[in-house]
């Protein structure tokens, strides 16, 4: 039950912290939209994305650590643990100092491939070397994160990296207020991802696991994650591609506005994606921890109700969403821009295959990689292709197309082919009874209340978004509490919800 309690608490952070994170994306893209105007913050966009895709350099060791660092700790193998850390951290310097070299090249061509101007190529220049700088710190943070993870200590790690978001909400704020210009902006803003890490590595000394930050190789310690690793990044490094080139692609052959676009789009739809995302990394260590033993009835009831209840929430957020698109455009960046309407639609509904995200953290600690590794390069393959062509009819609206095929190529595969094939897990009934059913429930309030607000004319458009959302959430969550909640998860979430506060705050 205590390891129950931590998932709870963990995805409960987690929500919180990317909650914020995502609000802070959504209203600060119409600010800079308007302050910089759509050229000189395309160049923000596309210097994000490059940084971003970079992250593919990871290899797999986000993953990886997690899963080896909880295993050694249901073992109690502490040496293990030390040894597995201090050479994750040589290794993430190196990785750093690569993105380092892979950035510089990409500033020496940067006009020829992005079509930039010479003052626009000036300025991206100059974002690109505030990346190199602060590429260090950064990736060497990632494993005090990933040890963290492993420690059940996932909340207390989400509400340290509220501070970040604090931050940048401050950074914001004076931008606008003194009138910073570009470069200062982007300094200050990627500054701030690294102020958890002296939190991080304080925590980390009080666990008492005879931890050294002093970055030293160990071969067995390598040479036991890196199989596993290299197989996460084979079928990873095109589920990054798949995600992060499409901006990239927009930048090469459309250009800045089209860009811009999609930013506006991303920043709506970012929201879902952070939200969905929260729970691999939270599930991951106890995905590890009940194979590690042996424990099929949990491993079950992860893969069952985790489904059930990522469904569940992602149902709400994308109905409540899809119920005021249009007026959230208009508020966001104003009436000229709805004809992105239909694309953010169709965006937010494709986040719905964040809905396997639990059966993806017992995927993440399987032995069977090499099928979905292949079934990944196809997809991506197949996607990014179709984005390229799809762009020439649709702008860019084609990589949100070529997108949704691509989740739908996915989920898809898992379900007919690797559950029940590689995991023996009864696919079917995950599907009808997690995903079908709790969705189709969700949806036909969403439709019901579209349609009764189709014969309504509120001319306030704040009033008419809290009407139709306050109506559709009351009588979802009270169908859900009475229909897809069972009398065991009323019990705890009662419990869970008394106890939370006092709980983390000790």
């Amino acid at each position: 039950m205590s390891n129950i309690k931590n998932i709870f608490s963990g995805v409960a952070w987690s929500l919180i912290c990317n909650v914020t994170n995502a609000a802070y994306g959504f209203f600060s893209v119409p600010l800079l939209l308007t302050y910089f105007g759509k050229e000189k913050y395309g160049l923000i966009g596309i210097a994000i994305s490059v940084n971003i895709y970079l992250k593919i350099l990871d290899m797999g060791f986000s993953s990886g650590n997690v899963k080896f660092f909880s295993s050694y700790l249901v073992k109690n193998d502490y040496d293990g643990l030390r040894k597995l850390f201090q050479s994750s951290l040589l290794f993430y310097l190196v990785i750093a100092f690569v993105n380092a070299l892979v950035l510089v090249g990409l500033s020496l061509f940067s006009s020829q491939i992005f079509h930039l101007s010479a003052t626009d190529d000036e300025i991206f220049k100059q974002l690109i070397y505030i990346l190199i700088i602060t590429s260090f710190p950064v990736w060497g943070g990632n494993v005090m994160e990933q040890l963290l993870r492993s420690n059940d200590l996932v909340g207390w790690q989400q509400r340290i990296l509220l501070l970040t978001k604090v931050a940048q909400l401050v950074v914001l704020f004076l931008t606008i207020y003194l009138k910073l210009n570009i470069i200062s902006f982007f300094a200050l803003n990627t500054f701030c991802s690294v102020i958890n890490i002296p939190f991080y590595a304080s925590r980390i000394n009080k666990l008492n696991l005879g931890i050294s930050f002093l970055p030293k190789y160990y071969k067995q310690a390598m040479a036991e994650v890196l199989p596993y690793c290299l197989s996460i990044f084979s079928f990873g490094i095109f589920q990054f591609s798949a995600n992060y080139l499409r901006p990239v692609f927009l930048g090469i052959k459309l250009g800045l506005t089209s860009v811009s676009d999609y930013r506006v789009v991303e920043g709506i739809a970012n929201l879902i994606l952070i939200l969905g995302s929260s729970f691999v990394g939270v599930i991951l260590p106890h995905a590890t921890k009940v194979r590690e033993l042996g424990d099929k009835a949990s491993e079950m009831k992860i893969a069952m109700d985790g489904t059930r209840y990522i469904t569940i929430f992602l149902g709400l957020i994308v109905f409540g969403f899809t119920l005021s698109s249009k007026e959230l455009i208009i508020l966001y960046v104003g009436e000229k821009n709805a004809y992105l309407v239909p694309w953010l639609n169709l965006w937010v509904f494709s986040l719905l295959g964040l809905h396997n995200s639990a059966l993806s953290s017992l995927v993440l600690v399987s032995n069977s990689l090499r099928t979905i590794i292949y079934m990944s390069a196809f997809s991506t393959i197949f996607s990014l292709t179709l984005a390229w062509f799809l762009m020439d009819s649709f702008g860019m609206g084609g990589v949100i197309i070529s997108y949704t095929c691509y989740v739908v190529f996915q989920v898809s595969y898992y379900y007919i082919y690797y559950y029940p094939t590689k995991l023996k897990y009864n696919s079917f009934k995950i599907f009808t009874e997690s995903f079908l059913f709790p969705i189709a429930v969700i949806g036909f309030i969403g439709i019901a209340v579209k349609w009764i607000f189709s014969m309504q004319t509120i001319s306030n458009i704040w009033l008419l978004i809290i009407v139709k959302e306050s109506v559709f959430a009351l009588i979802a969550l009270v169908i859900i509490y009475q229909f897809l909640f069972t009398k065991s998860d009323k019990q705890y979430i009662i419990a869970f919800v008394s106890k939370f506060l006092k709980k983390d705050l000790k």
